[in-house]
């Protein structure tokens, strides 16, 4: 039997979850084996896993390529937005929609809005 190093022994997903970056819940970290995180590009990266029983197990090993794996595709996209908004500025195109990054919601609400309206109304009134 070859010896195994620190990084390809088997924990469970609720010792991962105290190892891992930002402290993410075990129900976390079995989203990601599961569904996996929508990476900007759109593909789908998972954590591998293994169930052995009613336990699922990780290695540290396959959650640092699974961080890897998202900042890599990350990393695709941003470089494919920024050289379509190069080749976009050179031809004088808009960018795509699917690459430009999203819109923020505007920060007033309908409700605010009407709010304002109706104050508006009853300033000109005199009220």
């Amino acid at each position: 039997m070859h010896e195994q190093t620190l990084t390809d022994e088997r924990i469970t997903l609720t010792e991962a979850a105290k190892i891992a970056p930002g402290r993410p819940s075990t129900n976390c970290l079995w989203r990601w084996c599961r569904r996996g995180v929508m990476a900007r590009g759109g593909q789908r990266v998972r954590l591998q896993h293994l169930r052995i029983g009613g336990k699922i197990f990780t290695t540290l090993r396959w959650l640092d390529e699974f961080g890897r794996q998202l900042a890599e595709a990350d990393t695709q996209y941003f470089d494919l937005s920024e050289t379509a908004a190069q080749a976009a500025a050179a031809a004088e195109k808009p960018i795509p929609r699917r690459l430009r990054r999203p819109r923020a919601l505007p920060r007033a609400s309908a409700d605010r809005r009407e709010l304002e309206e109706a104050e508006r109304e009853l300033e000109e009134a005199g009220i």
